[in-house]
């Protein structure tokens, strides 16, 4: 089963007088890397979030915003009246040093450091355990559509196999033929250069040319090894876990015989087929990029 990188997911729900909002956005990553936006109701729960995401996510970029408002004004903030005093006194003292009128700003006061107190989750369990199943719902909104786009590549893998075995075969029938049409040029061009100096066919010679070719130009160990990297790469699809890295190093070594088949074989046709392979190797390529 693939996964895809890419995916996003949000999950809502209202518990008492708070209403809280988790949004995941997921893009690939080669690591798994984390990026958070809390509100300040859930911002002591960050490191637990992050636990959560990893136990479903082994790659990608993703990032979490959480936002916990209240509705009830005296639950949702208060005037920590100890810490305002003792600016205000602060204060005072500071303007009567200076021999200056003392008129407080009571909207100046409100906004300085610990002042302005919220609620915090380890208050209230109840909003701490709502905080973490909301994160848990997200990420199986997230989970079912990044299990739905890794079904559509899936099948996308499929189609780029059957593509890629088709042309394998295309060269696995021509590379015989590549052999015999070479014997029959070099046999011409000795047969005429022979006659051309008066000098006889040494057929000792000629084999050893065309077996010295035939050496160089085998691809059968290539075309074998092709089709054990496609049986793998299926096996991959089908697994009950997501294994972009396997496929990865699947796609270079399709990649490596790929090439090695073009450096050997000497031929226009499977030429041809070669690079009609490296260009769907290269779309697959892309496509693993986004599997976790």
């Amino acid at each position: 089963m693939l996964l895809s990188m890419t995916g996003h997911g949000e999950s809502s729900k209202r518990l008492g007088g708070y209403a809280i909002e988790v949004e995941i956005r997921t893009v690939n990553n080669r690591f798994l890397k984390i990026l958070t936006k809390l509100s300040d109701l859930a911002a002591p729960l960050e490191s637990d979030l992050e636990g959560l995401v990893r136990d479903f996510l082994k790659r990608g970029s993703v990032s979490l915003y959480v936002r916990v408002t209240s509705s009830d004004v005296e639950e949702s903030a208060f005037v920590n009246q100890p810490v305002l005093q003792a600016y205000l006194r602060a204060a005072k003292e500071a303007a009567d040093a200076m021999l200056l009128p003392f008129h407080p700003d009571v909207s100046g006061f409100m906004a300085l450091p610990g002042v302005l107190d919220t609620p915090k989750p380890g208050d209230n369990p109840e909003l701490e355990q709502g905080i973490r199943e909301a994160c848990a719902e997200a990420l199986q909104d997230l989970q079912a559509m990044r299990r739905a786009e890794g079904e559509a590549m899936s099948n996308k893998f499929q189609e780029y196999l059957r593509d890629l075995r088709s042309l394998r075969d295309s060269i696995s029938r021509r590379a015989p033929q590549v052999v015999l049409d070479y014997q029959t040029k070099l046999e011409q061009r000795i047969r005429t250069a022979c006659e051309s100096r008066g000098l006889d066919l040494e057929s000792s010679e000629f084999v050893r040319e065309v077996a010295l070719f035939c050496d160089k130009a085998d691809i059968s160990e290539e075309l074998t090894r092709l089709e054990s990297h496609f049986h793998q790469f299926e096996t991959v699809l089908r697994a009950s876990e997501s294994q972009g890295r396997k496929l990865d190093f699947l796609v270079q070594e399709l990649g490596r015989e790929t090439n090695t088949i073009g450096s050997k074989a000497n031929d226009a046709e499977i030429s041809v087929c070669v690079v009609s392979m490296k260009t769907i190797l290269e779309q697959i390529r892309e496509l693993v990029q986004n599997i976790e």
